[in-house]
């Protein structure tokens, strides 16, 4: 992204395909450009069956399992991160949200809520922590299989599409996107 981002400093990539590990490089890749080159203070929007928060697994430290824990350290742990669709995990959301500070709106509570609501929640958020740019990083398995089955672990009691949308088209009225991924796609 490098490259692109020499040739068009205003690009807003959004890379599609692969498993999550490819959100760690496009995500780097826009903090370096967007928050580090030209002051912008990026919140991150991630949309997940999982919470990708592991510092590694099994012994590889940059992998589908581990990209949103990266992410999180880049930012500083300073709850610019907010996972909503979490409903497989290990760990409570109590846990991640204590110990890495961010936020997890699991899949049944944002069912629950609708986008409107959680819009509300987030983008007060970020408001508070001085976010003035979203980058959304959307794995297909935080959808309900029953709409995206085409996944490597689908995991049912998932979000509805039509709430992701919303919740991405809300926030990114009042925070301009600068980049995003959607991986996991079958």
């Amino acid at each position: 992204l490098a490259y692109a981002y020499e040739k068009n400093p205003a690009i807003v990539p959004i890379c599609i395909g692969g498993d999550h590990s490819v959100g760690w490089p496009a995500f780097h890749a826009a903090y370096r450009h967007w928050e580090r080159t030209h002051g912008r203070r990026i919140g991150l929007l991630h949309f997940d069956a999982h919470t990708d928060l592991l510092s590694e697994r099994l012994g590889v430290r940059y992998c589908f399992a581990t990209w949103a824990w990266h992410a999180n350290e880049l930012l500083g742990r300073d709850g610019r991160l907010v996972q909503v669709g979490i409903r497989a995990s290990g760990r409570s959301q109590e846990h991640w949200e204590k110990s890495l500070n961010v936020r997890q709106i699991w899949a049944q509570e944002a069912e629950a809520r609708g986008a409107e609501d959680m819009a509300e929640e987030i983008g007060q958020r970020f408001d508070d922590l001085g976010v003035d740019a979203l980058y959304v990083s959307n794995d297909i398995d935080g959808t309900d299989p029953k709409w995206a089955a085409a996944t490597g672990t689908p995991e049912p009691g998932g979000l509805h599409p039509d709430l992701v949308s919303e919740l991405t088209r809300r926030l990114g009225r009042k925070f301009p996107l600068i980049g995003g991924d959607i991986v996991e796609v079958a």
